[in-house]
């Protein structure tokens, strides 16, 4: 068992857009909207989603989180419930662990994840009886004693010890078990322990969800519309409700949610319409809290039903979908493409559209609004702020903010139609399949405007706008690309494309000699493992970025490898280089072992890898490993990384992760040539902060001195681009005093200087 102390329990959801986050500080960006599970407690209405939590403070009036970033063991909610007897609130993930949260402490306990279980071990309910809980499982029924925070028994139903069980519900001296082969019965003074101890009494219907009220059994099935009452003797079906979704009890009353509406089943079998409304989506639990009801909703989150029927919902603000394929951060705004492409580059059928964030609101953009166009590649922002978004098998969709809407807008959609041929499609031919398709996932704007693009399966592979907004598409001489998927597209500094073949066919270099109109001068090339022609240490390539000193580096499904002169890339002496390091007297390259699908450069030139083992950290040369963040040693929702972009200005690195998009707050931002409004925080430092200090807006890796205002060193250090990062401790490593600290900043040669304060108070 895991104790942990729920650090911050309270965190407003609408934060103001100027306040900053400390630096190494996590932040979840998951939706909150698809609740499934309600519960009271000590004055708040929590609310389990299928990621998360989130709650609402009744008498602050003030939204609530809690995350794996502030304590909780995981993402991905299968259930929650709270003991009616005490106050204690348990979670069920759908990896099986388990979340105890008692007294602002959270217990984990693992013992069903690390199981191993023949046939898969899912969480499905949670009920209580006697302050001791009782998980309903894929393979049978799990006690946890909630005082000593372990599990107590596993009850099994069958022989094979593989038998489903949905939920469970106790009436009089019995227990009993909605299964996938109908209702168990057992007595709890039996051995429960003994599969023959459980008996089946009714029909073999699979039954999903059952509650105990009017001293009767009540159950809906996974099949079909109907309600059943079980009185210990019969089976009767009691009425009929399209789409129902949950039934419950709460204040000795019996509940029915179905889509758009909620209904009170009375003591005698009638059903009555509480409120029929269009409001609601899928009603997923309700609680009475007189004279109101709260509901989860699987859109709205959180509704307050009040005692005049009239409808309010509470939800934190979060994109609409966990689904992160790719991350892009444009000069106001961060956007996720929900995705994407499948592992065999083929379609994913996502069809969730783009969510962005202005810092402050989350906003969607659905399909219907993209031209109903689905999977969503990569997003790029003009420098006119236009958003390009690419995407497989319906080009190239061009958005403009409109303020009336508050929100993007299609303005174009770039196919073969529209660019009057110049984007190829993958068949012209309107009686084939794959008539119109443009399938891309490389775009990248040049200095000059013109916007590059990579164009799978097509003869002419590499294509671009120009600022006029007129296509044209180039012949790649190096490689057939018309059987062919291609992946990223880069720009180096001297204006060469780099894009990559997917499934092992390496990458293509295009070199357009700076006349782009004119495409009798160019040259392109392939490069491989071959020697003298790329040496590269794999052809399966997944990710490329460009540093800060114009050196590309290369993701492949063995690591990582350097162009260190791209100048050289089409002689025989501009093979990619290995990074190597020493490691216990062996040297050997970095990550090698890693299929890297994500590369990212901060301000400070350090590489931020994304691979299916977490995201490595690495300085500017990659000679250091700085970081290995996983999901078991960090909030980092999972080990699985899709993409990582980085706010040069802000320093906050957003990584998308197959569980959803996370940022980590890095202490590196883009660094300046000049001093520019210098802002360190936090300023004033209270004696209780002991977090880092950061000072912003320096010169690129500004040499920075701390001294007291008699001029006495109290510590010196170099900044990370444009951000320096102080501990708040002496040369001794000892905490800095109460009073008043200069901060003295100079660029490498000393010529651009600085001077800021701190005040350190108590």
């Amino acid at each position: 068992m895991k104790k942990t102390t729920i650090v911050a329990l309270i965190f407003v959801a609408l934060i103001s857009k100027g306040q900053s986050a400390e630096i190494g500080q996590w932040k979840d960006y998951l939706p909150y909207n698809n609740s499934i599970s309600l519960a009271k407690m000590n004055g708040k209405i929590y609310v389990a989603t299928e990621n998360n939590l989130f709650f609402w403070d009744e008498s602050d009036e003030i939204l609530g989180r809690l995350t794996k970033v502030n304590g909780l063991s995981d993402v991905g909610i299968n259930a929650m419930e709270k003991d009616p007897q005490q106050d204690v609130l348990l979670v069920a993930y759908k990896s099986s662990k388990i979340d105890i949260i008692e007294n602002n402490n959270i217990y984990s306990i693992l013992d069903v994840e690390r199981e191993n279980i023949v046939g898969g071990k899912s969480i499905n309910n949670i009920t209580f009886n006697n302050k001791t809980a009782y998980l309903s499982t894929s393979f049978g029924i799990i006690e946890v004693n909630i005082k000593r925070k372990e599990i107590a028994n596993t009850f099994y139903l069958n022989s094979n010890a593989n038998l489903n069980v949905n939920d469970i519900c106790f009436l009089g001296d019995s227990i009993f078990a909605a299964t996938n082969l109908g209702l168990y019965r057992a007595n709890l003074n039996d051995n429960l322990s003994d599969y023959r101890s459980w008996k089946s009494p009714t029909n073999s219907i699979p039954i999903v969800q059952i509650e105990t009220a009017y001293n009767s059994i009540y159950f809906i099935t996974e099949q079909g519309d109907s309600i059943y009452s079980y009185n210990l003797t019969d089976v009767e079906s009691i009425g009929s409700v399209p789409n129902i979704k949950c039934i419950k009890t709460s204040k000795n009353r019996l509940f029915v949610g179905a889509q758009s509406k909620l209904i009170e089943i009375s003591q005698n079998n009638t059903l009555n319409t509480i409120k029929e409304n269009s409001y609601f989506f899928r009603i997923s639990d309700i609680i009475v809290d007189e004279p109101n009801y709260w509901i989860s909703d699987g859109i709205r989150g959180l509704v307050k039903l009040d005692q005049n029927l009239r409808l309010k919902h509470y939800i934190p603000s979060g994109p609409l979908s966990s689904h992160a394929f790719s991350v892009a951060v444009g000069q106001n705004n961060t956007f996720i493409s929900t995705g994407g492409i499948s592992v065999i580059w083929d379609n994913n059928n996502t069809y969730q559209g783009l969510n962005w964030t202005d810092g402050y609101s989350w906003y969607n953009i659905p399909y219907t609004d993209l031209g109903n166009a689905r999977d969503l590649t990569t997003i790029v922002e003009a420098p006119n702020k236009h958003i390009f978004v690419g995407t497989w098998n319906n080009g190239v969709l061009e958005l403009v903010y409109d303020e009336q809407i508050n929100n993007y807008k299609l303005i174009k959609q770039h196919n073969y139609q529209t660019s009057s041929g110049g984007l190829e499609t993958i068949e012209i031919d309107t009686s084939l399949a794959g008539h119109g398709w443009i399938r891309v996932k490389g775009l990248s704007f040049d200095e000059k405007g013109n916007l590059w693009l990579s164009n799978s399966l097509v003869q002419k592979g590499l294509a671009y706008m120009n600022p006029n907004g007129q296509w044209q598409s180039l012949n790649v001489n190096s490689y057939a690309t018309n059987n062919s998927h291609l992946g990223d597209l880069i720009i180096d500094q001297q204006g060469k494309k780099w894009f990559y073949i997917a499934k092992g066919g390496g990458i293509i270099v295009y070199d357009d000699n700076g006349t782009v109109e004119n495409s009798n001068d160019d040259r392109d090339r392939r490069l491989t493992t071959s020697p003298g022609s790329g040496g590269l240490p794999s052809n399966r390539i997944f990710s490329m970025a460009m540093d800060r000193d114009g050196e590309i580096w290369v993701g492949t499904d063995k690591g990582v490898a350097v162009f260190y002169d791209t100048d050289r890339v089409f002689g025989i002496d501009g093979d990619a280089q290995l990074v190597l390091v020493e490691v216990d007297g062996y040297v050997e390259p970095i990550i090698a072992n890693e299929s890297v699908r994500a590369i990212a450069i901060d301000g400070a030139n350090r590489k931020w890898f994304g691979t299916q083992s977490g995201v490595f950290v690495y300085s500017a040369d990659g000679s250091e490993q700085i970081a290995h963040y996983t999901e078991e040693n960090s909030p980092l929702f999972s080990n699985v990384i899709n993409d990582i972009s980085i706010n040069q200005q802000s320093g906050e690195v957003f990584i998308a992760t197959d569980k959803g998009l996370i940022s980590y707050k890095g202490g590196a931002t883009q660094g300046r040539k000049v001093h520019d409004n210098v802002i360190v925080y936090p300023n004033p430092v209270k004696e209780s902060y002991n977090g880092p200090i950061a000072i912003k807006n320096v010169v690129e890796n500004a040499n920075v001195k701390i001294t007291d205002v008699k001029g006495n060193l109290i510590q010196s250090f170099t900044a990370l681009g444009g951000q320096a990062v102080w501990n708040g401790k002496n040369k001794y490593g000892e905490r800095a005093n109460t009073g008043v600290y200069l901060v003295f900043t100079t660029d490498p040669t000393g010529i651009e200087t600085n001077v800021a304060k701190i005040l350190f108070i108590k």
